[in-house]
């Protein structure tokens, strides 16, 4: 692809969800700014965590990245040694992600891109050393389902990042005759979003339930994940991250006792 021709293709539209630098001069057009600033904050949280996991390196582990999108994080770890699945249920992100895998020159049989939905999963059992399932949580209508099936086909270890509630404080719920209360300290907000068939970044015909730090928590264990670790974010890193609107988490699938 000439250099006339990447600029031609970048700028096609719509705007990108990251940035991508494909030599020449051309780089990706990012859909808003801020976006930058995240993408940066993600990747200074997750890949440290990653490597304080896989200590001697990813080469020769299986990775699934799960609504890869156009395949930033696939190709950082494929770029590590490490073979890769990235799946995202818009064909449009998938044919963005495949010329990306061409132009940068990551071969088929390290790095592959399919359009999927993570539902219609059939893998078997701890598939995948690495699962990442970044920005999707809260997009779907099913996350415990979602999470479940994580824990089934993650061998070692699964990372999360998601949008979060302020929620803090214990819900209050009556509990099946009067007088009983529970206090919850899990509680999820639903969303319906408005622009789902116009914004690439939106859920995909959904509402979006969000979840507080405790639900997510909460999510991980019930599924059988048995060590969970939020990372902390630099002071250096996106606000919504500073402030706790997005977290990141590191879930631990421990070995099944012989």
């Amino acid at each position: 692809m000439t250099r006339e021709e990447k600029i031609k293709w970048v700028n096609a539209g719509p705007g990108w969800m990251y940035e991508f630098d494909l030599g020449e001069g051309v780089k990706t057009p990012l859909l808003t700014e801020e976006l930058r600033s995240v993408h940066e904050t993600r990747k200074h949280m997750i890949m440290p965590a990653i490597d304080r996991h896989f200590p001697g390196g990813l080469s020769g582990k299986y990775c699934l990245d799960v609504a890869c999108n156009e395949g930033y994080f696939s190709h950082l770890l494929c770029g590590r040694g490490a073979r890769v699945r990235g799946i995202d249920i818009r064909q449009l992100n998938i044919q963005r992600a495949r010329t990306i895998q061409a132009i940068l020159g990551y071969a088929p049989a390290s790095l592959a891109f399919d359009v999927a939905d993570f539902f219609d999963n059939r893998d078997e059992p701890d598939t995948y050393d690495l699962t990442l399932f970044l920005g999707l949580l809260y997009h779907i209508e099913n996350p415990m389902g979602a999470i479940r099936l994580l824990h089934r086909i993650t061998k070692t270890l699964c990372i999360i990042e998601t949008q979060l509630t302020r929620q803090a404080a214990p819900i209050k719920s009556g509990w099946g005759q009067t007088g009983v209360t529970l206090e919850l300290p899990g509680s999820m907000a639903l969303y319906q979003e408005p622009d789902m068939d116009e914004n690439n970044l939106a859920a995909y015909h959904s509402l979006s339930f969000i979840p507080n730090v405790a639900a997510v928590r909460q999510l991980l264990l019930s599924a059988g994940f048995t060590h969970i670790t939020q990372v902390s974010p630099t002071p250096a890193a996106n606000p919504q991250y500073l402030c706790g609107d997005r977290g990141i988490f590191v879930a631990v699938k421990s070995e099944k006792p012989t």
